[in-house]
């Protein structure tokens, strides 16, 4: 295990509605946790649409919405006693929402039952960030798709943010949209882009993305596996190690400084 506070990483899986940043990040984490070499974290941060712990094949018990009901219904009481101990003991209730699983933790954000924004969830997810950081080495967040993250600084203590994109100038002027929102609410110091699904040749994008001022960390190629996975809600437990989506993935892990 990394032991060095300095090379502790926080790093955001952003990007536009269904281009595979969830696959990307669980993927990610996959061949992070086969190194053992890390403490792994993970952050199941889209309230929308959470199936990271799903395609990684774990059971959410409780998540960040069911913390905050939670402090909801204390407050609503106004028992000062009460609302004293949930404010004592906020840290360890988002420690016991844990999910533990053999080579890494993960933690949800879930989705709130009532009607509303995402705000107050958004608050309690950015104060878990900061704690939870602390005391691994590696911490992934699936972030929900498109800006609101950023914009609202739940990811502003990030310091590597991963923008994937499918393979069209579409998705690509996303990611170009994000980088410049991520400049200003973010200290990510190691910003880059992440084709995906690329079937023959991304050459266009690529030319694009360079044109815009993106570092490109890596093509991530089409794979049915992947695809029938997306279909079927299975689970990465199957994907051989030798598939070419494996080899791509690590090739941008190492990209952003990480050593298998």
């Amino acid at each position: 295990m990394v032991k060095n506070n300095l090379n502790k990483r926080v790093i955001a899986v952003v990007g536009k509605g269904g281009t595979g940043k969830t696959i990307t990040t669980a993927l990610m984490a996959k061949i992070i946790a086969r190194s053992k070499k890390y403490k792994l974290f993970l952050i199941d941060a889209d309230p929308a649409m959470a199936h990271l712990a799903r395609v990684l094949g774990l059971d959410v018990s409780k998540t960040l919405e069911d913390i905050r009901d939670e402090i909801i219904e204390v407050a609503g009481r106004k028992i000062t006693e009460e609302k004293e101990e949930m404010v004592r003991t906020l840290d360890y209730k988002v420690f016991d929402a844990l999910v533990e699983g053999k080579e890494f933790s993960l933690l949800a954000m879930g989705r709130p039952e009532g009607p509303g924004c995402f705000c107050p969830a958004n608050v309690l997810l950015r104060k878990s960030i900061e704690v939870l950081s602390k005391y691994f080495d590696i911490m992934l967040i699936d972030c929900e798709a498109g800006l609101e993250h950023i914009n609202r600084k739940v990811i502003r203590n990030i310091d590597t943010l991963i923008m994937v994109s499918d393979s069209t100038i579409r998705g690509v002027q996303t990611a170009e949209a994000i980088n410049k929102v991520s400049e200003k609410f973010t200290k990510s110091k190691n910003t880059g882009l992440v084709i995906n699904r690329v079937k023959n040749s991304a050459e266009t994008i690529q030319k694009y993305a360079e044109k815009v001022g993106l570092k490109i960390l890596g093509l991530i190629p089409e794979d049915p596996y992947i695809t029938e996975l997306d279909n079927s809600g299975g689970t990465l437990k199957d994907l051989p190690e030798d598939s070419p989506t494996i080899r791509a993935v690590e090739k941008i892990i190492k990209n952003i400084g990480i050593e298998l």
